[in-house]
């Protein structure tokens, strides 16, 4: 197994790449844009994505969906049912009405206009089999966000619920902060080796975060 990281778009959204080399499969996390870059370097590693695994549907985290969806159209796309409201026909307008970023939104309309419907929703303690990811439910930054575990190798994609230091807001639609420490509190209970692997800034690992400030 490998793991590559991608700084992609305005917002530096770290985009992730898992992937096996044994099976030459892919999964991509968070493809927030520059899709080009993201298919350069799975091409590049000699794989073929299986799925797109959406922490949440913030507009930074998804507006490269549809070219990927495009360029490989037997990928998968699995999120949490909650979150799934800004995808497929209805994503657009239901995106439109909570992206506060006017710049962003003008510069990737098209993109954010064309966003695929999930093929699947995921659940609390569901195993992706062939990923050896774990699916932990952890809302509060949005309603339906999650991070994925991956025991074996001790690393975990924690989206925007925790970071090296910080956790997500929590004054966007549907977030929460009593939930959002709650779903910390639950990652923080995982063995202090695991790295911590965020959609935004450096790593950091379940040790460090013990003395996290905002929990």
């Amino acid at each position: 197994m490998f793991v590559e990281r991608l700084v992609v778009g305005p917002y530096q959204t770290n985009c992730y790449i898992l992937g096996d080399e044994e099976t030459s499969s892919a999964w991509i996390i968070d493809p927030g844009s520059d899709e080009s870059a993201i298919i350069r370097r799975i091409e590049k590693r000699n794989v073929t994505p299986v799925a797109i695994l959406l922490t949440h549907t913030h507009w930074d985290h998804i507006t490269a969906l549809g070219a990927l969806k495009n360029h490989w159209p037997e990928l998968e796309i699995l999120v949490s049912e909650e979150d799934s409201l800004y995808l497929g026909p209805d994503g657009y307008d239901n995106l439109k009405q909570v992206c506060f970023d006017k710049s962003f939104w003008d510069k990737y309309e098209e993109e954010l206009s064309n966003l695929p419907q999930p093929t699947a929703f995921l659940h609390d303690g569901q195993l992706l089999q062939d990923s050896h990811l774990s699916v932990l439910v952890t809302p509060g930054h949005t309603p339906g966000g999650l991070c994925f575990y991956h025991e074996e190798g001790q690393f975990m994609f924690t989206g925007d619920t925790l970071f090296a230091g910080s956790i997500g807001r929590t004054d966007l639609q549907g977030g929460s902060y009593s939930r959002i420490v709650e779903s910390c509190q639950r990652l923080l209970k995982l063995p202090e080796e695991v790295q911590i692997l965020p959609g935004h800034g450096p790593a950091s690992t379940i040790a460090r975060e013990q003395h996290n400030p905002y929990l």
